[in-house]
């Protein structure tokens, strides 16, 4: 379920809840933290391999995002069909407004333009938000699993996650394509996504997506000069996607380093690299996509 979708007092709530988290963080950053060892780490990173993250993120991860968002889309009907270059566009403007509004106003976004400019349905984009997300934990969790079998690994976590994604899958590849049901759009866009199978070619994106994000932690890792195990970037991600449902203040700060700091830790990294780590690699996520979305929203709109 998304933000929106929650009553107003249950949104409000939330938001209260993820600044009075992102408070705490920076509340023991500054008493724990010894800021000469943060500042230490930071200086001796290998910038080359941020700066690799940093295009790969780019270009990597904003062809397999929107192609997984172009997958969802096909089935819904619309005035004229958004093209790659359209949703891109969208999805960096989004982004920006998600990294400098609270609340995820992002997402308004998105079927605002696409509403009014393509002729999607709203209700039929609300749902494909819906199931974007539940793709998005299930090729997490599959990636999660696929981690817990390599030689070593020892997180419990990951083959939860992986043997709760690998059960979600299935239980969607054996589900009948059509089913009664009420007939609002909303409902019809979620049958007619699961009818088409279109959510087959977007949980293939996404678990690309994924995989790149995976490479940006092990690079960003290595820029700091962290040796962990591998199972421990895929433990990072998880850490931090669970962090992140707690919507959410602008650009997830706090969040998302509160996520990271407390998976590197648990693996036995020192205090002050993991969160060096948490600021490169929230840098190499937010700085790039805010800029360019700022570039997309001054852009005129075709």
């Amino acid at each position: 379920m998304t933000e929106a979708a929650l009553p107003g007092r249950s949104r409000w709530l939330l938001r209260v809840a993820a600044w009075i988290l992102a408070g705490a963080v920076v509340f023991v950053a500054a008493r724990r933290i010894d800021f000469a060892a943060l500042g230490s780490a930071m200086r001796g990173a290998a910038w080359g391999w941020v700066a690799l993250a940093a295009a790969l993120d780019v270009v990597g991860s904003t062809v397999a995002r929107v192609r997984r968002w172009q997958a969802l889309l096909e089935p819904i009907p619309h005035r004229q069909r958004a093209t790659f270059l359209d949703l891109a566009r969208l999805s960096y403007a989004s982004g920006a407004v998600n990294n400098l509004l609270p609340a995820r106003a992002g997402e308004a976004v998105r079927v605002v333009e696409l509403t009014r400019r393509r002729g999607y349905p709203a209700g039929a984009l609300i749902a494909s938000q819906l199931a974007e997300k539940g793709i998005e934990a299930i090729s997490l969790g599959l990636l999660c699993g696929f981690a817990a079998l390599l030689p070593g690994a020892r997180w419990p976590p990951l083959g939860v996650a992986g043997g709760a994604a690998a059960a979600a899958a299935m239980v969607l590849a054996v589900l009948p394509r059509s089913a009664p049901g009420p007939a609002g759009r909303f409902l019809q866009a979620l049958r007619a996504v699961h009818a088409e199978r279109s959510w087959i070619p977007g949980l293939l994106w996404s678990l690309l997506a994924d995989v790149i994000d995976l490479l940006l932690v092990g690079l960003c890792l290595r820029a700091l000069g962290i040796d962990v195990h591998p199972a421990v970037w895929a433990m990072v991600l998880l850490s931090i996607n669970l962090a992140l449902l707690l919507p959410t203040t602008p650009g997830n700060l706090g969040i998302l380093e509160a996520g990271a700091v407390v998976a590197l830790t648990a693996a036995g990294v020192a205090a002050e690299p993991a969160l060096a780590f948490a600021l490169v690699y929230h840098a190499v996520h937010l700085i790039p996509s805010t800029a360019l979305g700022v570039i997309s929203i001054s852009l005129p709109a075709r």
